[in-house]
């Protein structure tokens, strides 16, 4: 499949946000791409949120929510570090095609260690550190409303409160199973499943990588591609700024 999007529109992006907040650095290169990540510190002993996008390549959505969300300037509002994946898998979001230059799902490489580049270079990323809560932007071409996944072990949840205030920017999925799964509430998947029961699967999405070993809150935001890019970019935002709210202002 040939080039759909041009990638080093991206690239132009990163470079482009303010360097005086922003470290934007290239982790290496993946496929002839430049792999980004970016870092924003207001304090050391601050709570960090990581936010990430892109690892299927056909869900632009989710690299235009996080690109709006770093160009914006609304991180400022919020005391705690910031740490991004802005598009992990370039190759795949240049085609708009869902797998890697392997053909492979990045997102169900995460269980062992593979000769998936971009899963390695993530969970070295990652490695020791921890973060508040991470949400990851995704996309669906299968549903006509936005849904939310949840994973965490406990209250406080913070579901409702994101799915309802994504509610206002575009439509909620009314299933009550979504994706093979039941739904606790109106467009919400919240998986609190015991730590046994998540380790039993053979094949590993990132976001349980992601809870095992660097954080005990997961968020996945899921937007519906039918409808114009730029309203499922600011539904990933409103998504992100609710969580924002919900959580990191009870760690100022």
């Amino acid at each position: 499949m040939g080039r759909v999007r041009d990638y080093s529109e991206i690239v132009q992006r990163l470079r482009a946000l303010p360097r005086r907040e922003w470290r934007v650095r290239q982790a290496a290169e993946i496929w002839g791409y430049p792999f980004f990540y970016l870092r924003r510190r207001v304090a050391k002993d601050a709570a960090t949120v990581l936010l990430t996008a892109g690892i299927h390549g056909e869900e632009p959505g989710g690299v235009a929510g996080a690109l709006r969300w770093l160009e914006g300037g609304e991180w400022a509002k919020w005391d705690v570090n910031w740490f991004v994946l802005p598009c992990i898998n370039p190759c795949g979001w240049e085609r708009n095609h869902r797998r890697n230059a392997q053909r492979r799902d990045i997102n169900r490489q995460f269980r062992d260690t593979t000769d998936c580049p971009e899963a390695e270079l993530v969970k070295r990323l990652v490695k020791g550190r921890r973060f508040l809560f991470t949400l990851d932007l995704h996309e669906d071409v299968d549903t006509m409303g936005y849904y939310l996944y949840e994973l965490r072990e406990e209250p406080p949840f913070v579901g409702e409160r994101i799915v309802k205030a994504v509610g206002r920017v575009i439509p909620i999925n009314q299933e009550k199973v979504i994706d093979g799964s039941q739904t606790t509430g109106l467009g919400l998947i919240r998986r609190a499943s015991s730590a046994g029961t998540l380790k039993r699967r053979r094949r590993w999405p990132m976001a349980y990588h992601l809870f095992f070993n660097c954080t005990g809150h997961i968020l996945g935001s899921e937007t519906p591609v039918h409808f114009p890019l730029e309203q499922r970019a600011a539904a990933h935002c409103a998504g992100l700024r609710t969580a924002l709210r919900a959580i990191a202002g009870r760690h100022r």
